[in-house]
């Protein structure tokens, strides 16, 4: 092995990088916002929705993940704060991807997590600094409810429980 190769103190190796700079690189890769949302029924199959004080619509229990927190824990977290219950929450079922949307700068990634069948309407606290009113209604009879990017997911929640698998749902052309 020629001398120029091996370890010598007195000799150091400058390694330079070629390319662009890491940011150039990193502005071209996506970054969605995450938003964490709970699918709840009631025994009858009805959809819990709530209506929240800021917005003309409703929507699932949910909200932004925070960074640093996964969309489960998320959801879990949203729960909690928002309809009072501390309860174990379920699968992914359907992930969506919007490329455009009408509440953040950027794409946004909205995760849909099977939150369980909520026997007893009591149980149920507001958060009335957020959240005016909560009500369960048929699939059917909430989608018209929900903000127009919202609605397909009421159905597909529905079908992914009831197929027991996770449903992506690509972005829709902007609204």
């Amino acid at each position: 092995m020629s001398d120029r190769y091996s370890a010598r103190p007195d000799r150091v190796c400058l390694m330079t990088r070629t390319g662009p700079p890491p940011q150039q690189i990193l502005d071209g890769f996506a970054v969605s916002f995450a938003v964490a949302c709970a699918f709840f029924t009631d025994p009858a199959g009805q959809v819990l929705i709530v209506k929240p004080n800021y917005r003309d619509y409703w929507q699932f229990v949910g909200g932004m993940v925070d960074r640093g927190e996964s969309p489960h824990d998320a959801c879990a977290r949203e729960v909690k704060e928002e309809i009072g219950l501390d309860v174990p929450v379920g699968g992914l079922l359907v992930l969506d991807w919007e490329q455009h949307n009408e509440f953040v700068a950027g794409p946004m990634s909205v995760y849909v997590f099977d939150a369980g069948v909520i026997d007893d309407r009591d149980a149920i606290r507001l958060q009335e600094n957020e959240l005016e009113k909560f009500d369960f209604l048929p699939p059917e009879a909430a989608a018209p409810r929900f903000a127009a990017a919202n609605r397909a997911r009421i159905g597909l929640a529905v079908e992914a429980r009831r197929a027991g698998r996770t449903v992506y749902q690509p972005s829709r052309p902007p609204l």
